[in-house]
């Protein structure tokens, strides 16, 4: 989804903010609000030049509440706490200040802590529900790593000021955000870079505003988050009279599609398809539109949630590349080639790539080091139908959205040699990506460790390793589905000879959000199509959180037919689950609350776990195992012809080599 953080990174970093802030002085919440019982240690200073100056505490006067947890454990802070601006992804804190006459001179800082030397961190400071530094934020850095047994006040600065900040007469909302991902030249001059920070905040002490006339403020305004933004901006634009952002709640807001020439506009990614559209802001909303070529028609074959955007079933037409210039109509035939494509792999704009032969790390200096290249939205991925595509030890992780993958195999990636974790971690991978269609790929490694050779990794090989998790955990995933992917469809595909398949959802923690997207693992829709899975020990797939539909599979135990499970529900999934075919399985259908061997079923992970031990709930129909359900779940909204029993052999029309050239246009 990297386009979209070109257009609303900022933004959606503020959307848990505005969308869950309800300032109210006095309330007391989990989040840490303030409480009449709490002390007011908030200071108020006059000063010679006629200014006053206020340093607004957790629970003082002009506090108003965070999603951040309070700390005591590093020293020399004021007050009776600190918040620990990690322990809330995209967090806030919430201030309020009043001025008697409007001014435009007024200053911000914030006291801090940061610990660590390569921890950059910032903030983004908003005014009334619009962020008033979003290229210049409040660096929260450190020149020395700080101890807690070492730590004292002088640890403890304040960051520079961003000045001219404008208050309007009467009372002030102000709240402080981490900063997105990004290069920025800081308040104060300083230039900073921010990766991989999932905009936190360092540890925050106090809110610092100095201003004429300014006091404590009583500000009960809530805001929400707007974001919106073309899909594609190569194909059109959308354009509003109310800018991205933050705006005052039940705000009514209209949007424009603009689609460039050769281009038209196929819907919102709420489903909608009317063009303009007024919407009410009463909740964090995000909204992008989603342009076609003017001429163009779906590939055939596509069923599933990746046709859809909402769960009534609304459509959404995937178009992947189409579209692409002559210069982003390319192929790859080698791993020079691959290395010296892998920004046009993960850029936005419209490209259709055909992997040609295969593409290995065999012949780099540790050629067992896995490698793995991002692909962007608006992107197409043939494997060539004559020298058939494969990647052997490189990941493709999709973390775009409107993309299709057919006709490729992927494969032998190394996770972890035994000692240390390798370069990648699964064959494909979807992080955060959306409306993405996988269609007649193929996917195995070994059940055995072995060279890229097929040489079966002994005692006398650097990668063995005497651990008794090795052997299962050197390859990981073939394909993980993951952190708010959703509208995803996987189809024709054959997996085989793998120990752990296919996850969807990471862990039993709990559904964690997308900072680009704001959705969450329970807001994922896969459906696993036609698909034929062999000599696999598990994960067929591990389903948690989200909603999945599981039709006209055939499942074969194969050699792992003593101890291999199937489809396992979990942490409050929901699958539908028909017209499968269950072969030489040990186990039939049914819930298990004890790790074993099952079809369908569930058994406990991590007790110590928020999820660990909540099942999921599925229905079984017209499969050829005891139908059975757990709970209640509904048949999808999508078009799609329900099986009426379960196909009696493996099927021979999945996997790579089935396409013509045609069907890839």
């Amino acid at each position: 989804m990297k386009k979209i953080k070109k257009y609303v990174g900022l933004f959606t970093a503020l959307a848990f903010v505005f969308g869950t802030t309800a300032c109210s002085n006095d309330a007391s919440d989990s989040s840490g609000s303030k409480t009449e019982s709490e002390p007011n240690t908030s200071e108020k200073e006059s000063n010679t030049d006629g200014t006053t100056t206020l340093k607004i505490q957790e629970y003082g006067t002009g506090f108003v509440s965070s999603t951040f947890s309070t700390s005591t454990d590093f020293p020399g802070f004021t007050g009776t706490a600190y918040y620990d601006g990690g322990t809330s992804e995209n967090g806030n804190i919430v201030y309020t200040v009043s001025a008697t006459e409007d001014i435009t001179d007024a200053q911000i800082a914030i006291h801090y802590l940061c610990t660590e030397v390569s921890r950059v961190r910032a903030a983004l400071v908003s005014v009334n529900g619009t962020v008033i530094n979003a290229n210049k934020p409040l660096a929260m850095t450190t020149d020395v790593k700080v101890k807690k047994d070492r730590c004292t006040a002088e640890n403890w600065k304040d960051t520079a000021f961003l000045t001219g900040v404008s208050l309007r007469k009467g009372s002030n909302s102000i709240i402080i955000t981490g900063a997105p991902d990004g290069s920025y030249t800081a308040a104060g001059g300083a230039n900073i870079t921010i990766s991989g920070q999932k905009s936190y905040l360092n540890y925050v002490d106090y809110l610092i505003v100095i201003g004429k006339g300014i006091n404590y403020g009583s500000d009960t305004t809530k805001y929400v988050s707007l974001s919106y933004a073309s899909e594609n901006e190569t194909a059109g634009s959308v354009t509003s009279e109310t800018a991205s952002g933050s705006v005052a709640e039940n705000s009514k807001v209209t949007l424009t599609a603009s689609p460039k020439s050769g281009w038209k506009f196929d819907c919102w990614s709420d489903g909608t398809k009317t063009n303009p559209y007024e919407i009410t802001v009463s909740s964090a909303t995000y909204l992008f539109a989603h342009f076609i070529p003017e001429n163009y028609t779906a590939p055939n074959g596509l069923v599933g949630y990746a046709s859809i955007t909402t769960d009534s079933g609304d459509g959404y037409t995937i178009s992947g590349g189409a579209g692409a210039s002559a210069a982003n109509t390319v192929t790859i035939a080698s791993y020079e080639e691959l290395v010296a494509k892998k920004d046009l792999l993960s850029s936005d704009e419209p490209k259709i790539i055909t992997i040609s032969g295969t593409i290995s790390t065999k012949d780099n200096a540790n050629p067992l080091l896995s490698e793995k290249y991002t692909i962007g939205s608006n992107s197409t991925i043939y494997g060539d139908t004559t020298s058939q595509g494969r990647l052997q030890n490189i990941e493709f992780v999709v973390e775009g959205e409107n993309v299709i993958i057919r006709n490729m195999m992927f494969g032998e990636v190394i996770s972890w040699d035994g000692y240390t974790k390798s370069g990648a971690d699964d064959a494909l991978s979807l992080n955060g990506a959306t409306h993405v269609w996988v269609d007649h790929c193929e996917f195995q490694s070994h059940l055995t460790p072995q060279d890229l050779d097929g040489n079966e990794i002994t005692s006398g090989h650097n990668y063995y390793s005497t651990d008794s998790d090795w052997a299962k955990d050197f390859y990981d995933g073939l394909l993980d589905i993951k952190n708010g992917s959703t509208w995803i469809t996987i189809s024709n595909c054959y997996f085989h000879d793998h120990y752990k398949a296919c996850l969807c959802a990471s862990g039993d923690d709990g559904p964690d959000k997308n900072t680009t997207t704001g959705a969450t693992d329970s807001d994922m829709r896969v459906t696993f199509y036609h698909n034929h899975w062999k000599n696999i020990n598990a994960r067929m797939p591990l389903f948690r959180y989200g909603t999945g539909h599981i039709y006209d599979c055939y499942f074969d135990a194969g050699t792992q037919s003593d101890s291999a499970s199937c489809i396992n529900v979990r942490a409050g999934s929901k699958l539908y689950i028909e017209g499968n075919n269950f072969a030489n399985f040990s186990k039939t259908t049914g819930s298990s609350v004890s790790k074993g061997s099952y079809i369908v079923g569930f058994f406990f992970a991590d007790t110590n776990k928020a999820y660990g031990n909540v099942s999921g709930s599925w229905v079984s129909k017209n499969n050829n195992t005891a139908n059975d359900s757990e709970g209640s779940v509904s048949a999808p909204k999508y078009t799609y012809t329900a099986p009426a029993s379960y196909p009696t052999s493996a099927p021979s029309d999945v996997g790579v080599g089935k396409l013509t050239a045609n069907d890839l246009q």
